[in-house]
């Protein structure tokens, strides 16, 4: 990490200091005291922030740095699966050797090498935010060849960062959630994608979460889909292009998140 990031990461460390977390008891606490303190939002589409079609020539470019990235850390693939089993897979090894935690003080690059060099098998103290996690998978799946996207969903309330990601068998996107280890379904089964998915809620139909997990336990479902899922949904963007170089990945919260995520290809 070059001195331009630590002095960015020692300021934002600074202001943030009240709210940090470094243990996993104090996580939990913190989101009953949330959950217990919850008042539910309503859902009203704005779609303000996504200022910029994507380009998807450059959305889903791979980074040379990143060309043995699954490797490197053991994330399952297998060019005889589906690209969703293979998401599926990759988002559960992300999920079975690192933490989440949304006020963690491991402040890092958007860059997915970087982000599992200081979490990857480390104590809950180095805990990955929402961000972190999406930028994470969304680089191993490109890693592989399999198209993602970091989504940033954002509403007065609050954000969150979920994964889009392409099923070529399938010709369409599903999101994936890797704080949690999720994805979304219909009635029927079938996988969501995000645009999908907010229809859902507004119209209030059914949605299925699969794979849900937070700190290994299922608590708090039901607030996590309200307040992490539901309540952010307002607005839906992406970044402009994954051709980052090492001067956007070392900043803080470097990459701009104002470009409209395409709902198909």
């Amino acid at each position: 990490m070059n001195l331009f990031f630590l002095i960015r990461r020692a300021k934002l460390l600074f202001y943030m200091r009240k709210k940090l977390i470094s243990s996993k008891e104090d996580y939990f606490a913190f989101l009953k005291k949330c959950a217990e303190e919850y008042k539910p939002q309503t859902l009203v589409v704005k779609d303000a922030t996504a200022e910029i079609d994507a380009d998807c020539n450059v959305l889903f470019c791979k980074i040379d740095a990143h060309r043995d990235l699954a490797e490197r850390f053991g994330f399952p693939f297998s060019s005889e699966r589906s690209d969703k089993e293979n998401a599926l897979a990759i988002m559960r090894h992300l999920t079975e050797h690192t933490h989440y935690c949304g006020y963690t003080k491991n402040i890092l690059p958007d860059d997915g090498a970087e982000i599992l060099q200081n979490s990857f098998n480390l104590p809950f103290e180095k805990a990955l935010n929402c961000r972190s996690k999406a930028i994470a998978l969304t680089d191993v799946l490109n890693a592989v060849g399999i198209k993602a996207l970091p989504v940033c969903a954002t509403a007065e309330s609050g954000c969150h960062f979920l994964v889009h990601v392409w099923l070529k068998e399938e010709n369409r996107f599903i999101v994936l959630d890797p704080s949690f280890n999720c994805s979304f379904h219909d009635e029927s089964g079938k996988a969501l994608s995000v645009f999908a998915l907010r229809d859902s809620i507004i119209q209030h139909r059914t949605v299925r979460i699969d794979g849900y997990a937070f700190l290994g336990t299922d608590a708090f479902k039901d607030y996590y889909f309200s307040a992490f899922v539901s309540d952010v949904l307002e607005n839906i963007a992406t970044w402009k292009t994954n051709q980052r170089g090492k001067k956007e990945m070392s900043k803080v919260c470097g990459a701009a998140f104002h470009t409209r995520v395409p709902r198909t290809l």
